[in-house]
């Protein structure tokens, strides 16, 4: 199937899962659907597809939406996290930071949401690098959104315990070195995972913060506005450290763009985020940040002619990121 069909057969199967939403159903003639993101797994297709008639009709009788569709084979019980996730932000903040749900299906395991017309953080930061948006200001939106989210949940703090995500670097560390899962400079990535045991135990007990993740904090789920930033695709409604979701933007930024971890254009991210918050989180995202980077590391293909397009330039990136992450 060419690329063409394949984003057809996308349109289509949208349109056929949006007709199982009463309210939409009588204005699917006039929608043009306009497919998102598109990905395959074992149990499916998930998608996401604009459906607009805007241009078409009189703005008071537009429609702008967003079709989200899990996959058919995720159990409903795997939907109804995923949505009690964007749910629980949206109780919290509100829908100028969360898109507000217009509908839900679960037996198509699909739901609408209003469309927000504006670029990722990740586009706007690759506009930035041509000189059409300004980096900082992007990161600031970035950092209140996230402080804005981690303190309308936050619960009382705990003592950092390290099991869970020492058992991951672990269990990444025996991968490598059977050659199970092979990395591109295997010597260096093992020489780093040798050091999460020491980075852990140095803070292990002390005090962090507590309150629900995102779960998925990278670049792509943060839309930026005129007025600031909305997040999306949350990952269920769980309560750890904030570290989590801080380590997974800062590795992203850096994968994808600057891979200086002193680079100054992140103060205006803590600034967004609070300094009170940054300083709270950091004994956590002390050790939680080296595994993250070895966690993306792991993720890119050994050989250079398997990589996808921008692979090598976070490779690269990450390598950089690393040498410093680790000397520290």
């Amino acid at each position: 199937m060419s690329e063409r069909e394949d984003r057809q057969a996308t349109e289509h199967r949208a349109l056929e899962i949006a007709a199982q939403h009463a309210w939409l159903r009588p204005h699917l003639s006039s929608l043009m659907p306009v497919v998102l993101a598109d990905r395959s797994s074992d149990k499916g297709r998930r998608f996401v597809v604009r459906l607009t008639n805007r241009g078409w009709v009189k703005d008071a009788d537009a429609i702008d939406v967003v079709l989200k569709a899990f996959a058919a084979g995720d159990a409903l019980e795997e939907f109804e996290h995923h949505l009690g996730g964007h749910q629980n932000a949206l109780e919290h903040l509100g829908p100028d930071a969360v898109p507000e749900i217009l509908s839900v299906h679960p037996e198509t395991r699909s739901l609408i949401m209003r469309h927000i017309g504006v670029r990722t953080a990740q586009d706007m930061l690759g506009l930035a690098e041509l000189g059409l948006a300004k980096s900082d200001e992007i990161l600031e939106a970035c950092g209140r959104w996230i402080g804005r989210f981690h303190r309308s949940t936050m619960q009382d703090p705990r003592p950092i315990d390290p099991k869970f995500m020492l058992r991951w670097a672990a269990t990444m560390q025996a991968g490598v070195e059977d050659r199970s899962h092979d990395v591109p400079r295997r010597d260096l990535f093992l020489a780093y995972v040798d050091q999460i045991p020491a980075l852990a135990e140095t803070v292990t007990g002390q005090s962090t913060p507590i309150a629900v993740a995102h779960g998925d904090m990278h670049l792509r789920n943060l839309l930026i506005t005129e007025n600031g930033a909305v997040g999306l695709d949350f990952e269920g409604v769980r309560t750890v450290t904030p570290a989590h979701d801080l380590a997974k933007f800062l590795v992203r930024y850096h994968g994808g763009f600057d891979p200086d971890p002193n680079t100054p254009v992140l103060k205006a991210f803590w600034r967004g985020y609070g300094a009170d918050l940054h300083a709270q989180s950091q004994p956590a995202l002390s050790y939680i940040l080296p595994i993250r980077v070895l966690g993306d590391w792991r993720d890119i293909p050994k050989r250079r002619a398997d990589r996808r397009p921008g692979q090598q330039q976070r490779f690269q990136n990450l390598l950089k990121y690393a040498e410093k992450l680790f000397a520290r």
